[in-house]
């Protein structure tokens, strides 16, 4: 299965808008929030007792009763801030105090309406050293926000000095700076910022470089530092800052110079003075951040592989968007965290909740709605989302339309707005990233020689490695397969040990070549180095097809399918149904092959795949063969191979 690079939404609009959310991922972990059953008939605490900002996230029945859950768990997963409150509410006081978690998002609640004294008390701090020694650090560190929030900048600053050591990773120092900021000692929070950026920033070579946690970090220190600096009006400062990264990273030179022309005239930037709410909610951010990574390293140094919904993550935002609703960054993580688990009922309604609606947000629900079935919604949240659009956000509104209309098979409205994303499209790297969405697009409904003059473009402008591999791609689709591999191949030999290069090359000797021996090599390289990656995993499954070995053909890919859940890709689906179908297993095989074209093939592969549910399939089944004998140096590639 190709890897699938889609880089307009991910790396170009990090780097172009220096948004350290978009830059880290989004938050969505937090900490753990009791999961212990409650009759769902259990009497709630009347909806006035929590703040606004949780009662405006409540789900209502038809008759306008609030919803009730079994678990914390069921309120996080629908999005219902207010339910899951009422559920920690109504636990008795004693399972409260086993779960540290569940009293602090009580206190976040009771700070966010200004009950500092209910806040204090749900936290246990009562201003008696010998009691405070025994409480978790991160409920002091709570409270040195709430003095903030009371207005005591001063008071709040050292109480942040005097608890800082408990908090995990740099979070301490973010926070403070953040504090510092809020109070107006620019001075300060720029000297936290300066000790925490390294002498010598070594970029990660792929994605499975372990190295990419440590850049996270330090991107996200240099971005707010370039970033208060432009506050400021010291733009030269700010580009010598951000510049430290673009260093780091030389093939990003385009998206770089992109955002380095942003700090010098504030297009594309969003870059409002932080306040005490919206420092607390960064702050708050990070620790999700940190303690979500800290608890995905413990399980990789344990052997474990940590899947699924991050409960604990997604209830500590829907809590900060208590303290910050208008935070559509953190917002975002939510909707991103529930879609990700296809919760797409309960994105939607995180999404369509905040106090004031966005485009951004929009998109985000109308790919919720789309996923749901909701599609007449989905096209209403599409035309809210143009409407919306100021000037400086109408670039990013296109990217999110014309991706979504992709996902409708709606080639119209496609091709009515991708004139108006090229036109609004200035410097090189917003051109390279519309010719980049518009060969997407072209490829999508089936016009490769558009689709390939639209991938040239944008290597030409921004010539990164996800450019070229996407370009390979789609020259393999168009039949130059010589042109592809030439790609591919000079790709693998700069970065040996990236295993969705691999991948890439493998699957494309397998599906487009009659190299498949070769193509079975390299991705068993692949496989020893990401053995779990489902992607990787589903193209070994169908080199494995190729060589007739039906029975570990269809385990494999199975496992991938599995691994996705619940999530269903249309790619892994079709093979399974061709697995299927060879073993005589026709009504799983007519079933893959129905989930395949549910779910959102390009029109090409949706008319084959239509065919085979018609007519099923009239191909042989693979003949049966040895499969070839491995060795450590498989794989490789020299310029001789290129």
């Amino acid at each position: 299965m190709r890897h699938d690079f889609r880089v307009l939404a991910g790396a170009f609009v990090c780097l172009l808008t220096l948004s350290p959310a978009a830059c880290s991922g989004i938050p969505h972990l937090a900490m753990p929030v009791t999961e212990d059953a409650l009759p769902v008939e259990t009497p709630a605490p009347a909806a006035a007792t929590f703040s606004e900002a949780a009662r405006s996230m409540a789900i209502t029945a038809g008759t306008g009763t609030p919803a009730t859950y079994a678990s914390a768990e069921d309120a996080i997963r629908a999005g219902d801030t207010a339910g899951l409150l009422t559920f920690l509410s109504a636990l008795p006081e004693e399972d409260r105090s086993t779960d540290s978690f569940a009293n602090a998002y009580l206190a976040l609640d009771r700070a966010a309406d200004g009950d500092f004294p209910s806040a204090r008390n749900y936290l246990g701090i009562t201003g008696d050293p010998a009691i405070e020694d025994d409480l978790p650090g991160f409920y002091l560190w709570l409270d040195a926000w709430f003095i903030a929030l009371e207005g005591d900048a001063d008071g709040a600053i050292n109480r942040h000095r005097d608890v800082a050591g408990s908090m995990p990773g740099i979070t301490a120092d973010l926070s403070l700076a953040a504090m510092l900021e809020a109070a107006g000692r620019t001075d300060e929070a720029l000297a936290v910022y300066e000790a925490l950026t390294p002498s010598t920033i070594e970029a990660p070579e792929h994605q499975f470089d372990p190295r990419g946690i440590i850049f996270q970090h330090i991107s996200t220190v240099i971005v707010r530092h370039a970033l208060l600096l432009q506050r400021l009006g010291r733009i030269e400062e700010a580009k010598a800052a951000y510049e430290q990264l673009a260093a780091a990273e030389p093939e990003q030179a385009t998206s770089y110079a992109a955002a380095i022309e942003s700090l010098e005239t504030g297009k594309n930037l969003d870059n409002e003075p932080l306040t005490v709410v919206t420092g607390f909610s960064q702050s708050l951010s990070d620790v999700a951040t940190a303690l979500q990574q800290q608890r995905y390293i413990t399980a990789a140094l344990a052997g474990q592989d940590l899947t699924g919904f991050d409960t604990d993550r997604a209830g500590f935002d829907l809590m900060t968007l208590v303290i910050d609703p208008a935070n559509d960054a953190v917002r975002s993580g939510v909707v991103d965290a529930l879609y990700e688990e296809a919760l797409f009922d309960g994105a939607a309604h995180v999404a369509m909740k905040a106090p004031e609606t966005t485009p951004s947000l929009q998109i985000s629900a109308a790919q919720s709605l789309i996923m749901s079935g909701r599609e007449p919604e989905a096209r209403a949240a599409i035309s809210e989302a143009l409407s919306l659009s100021e000037e400086d956000e109408k670039l990013q509104t296109l990217y999110g339309a014309l991706q979504l209309s992709a996902l409708l098979n709606d080639r119209e409205t496609a091709m009515t707005l991708l004139p108006e994303l090229m036109q609004l499209a200035g410097n090189p790297a917003e051109k390279a990233a519309a010719n980049g969405l518009a060969s997407s697009i072209y490829s999508h409904f089936g016009d490769i020689p558009e689709a390939v003059s639209h991938a040239e473009e944008a290597r030409r402008l921004d010539d990164t490695h996800e450019r070229r591999m996407t370009l390979a791609d789609i020259l393999g689709r168009g039949g130059r397969v010589n042109d592809a591999l030439v790609i591919l191949r000079s790709e693998r030999l700069s970065r040996p040990n990236d295993p969705y290069t691999l991948n890439s090359l493998g699957y494309f000797l397998v599906t487009r070549t009659d190299r498949i021996e070769e193509g079975y090599k390299v991705l068993a390289r692949a496989m020893l180095l990401a053995e779990n990656d489902p992607y990787i995993a589903d193209s070994f499954g169908w080199a494995l097809y190729q060589y007739g070995d039906l029975e570990r053909a269809q385990r494999l890919i199975e496992g991938s399918r599995e691994d996705l859940m619940p999530h269903r890709h249309w790619e892994i689906e079709d093979h399974l149904g061709d697995i299927y179908w060879h073993q005589g297993m026709e009504e799983e095989a007519r079933e893959a092959w129905q989930t395949a074209f549910d779910n959102h093939p390009p029109l090409q592969e949706r008319e084959s795949i239509s065919r085979k549910l018609a007519e099923g399939l009239s191909t042989p089944v693979p003949e049966k063969k040895p499969l070839p004998e491995i060795r450590i140096d498989d794989g490789e590639i020299t310029r001789r191979d290129i």
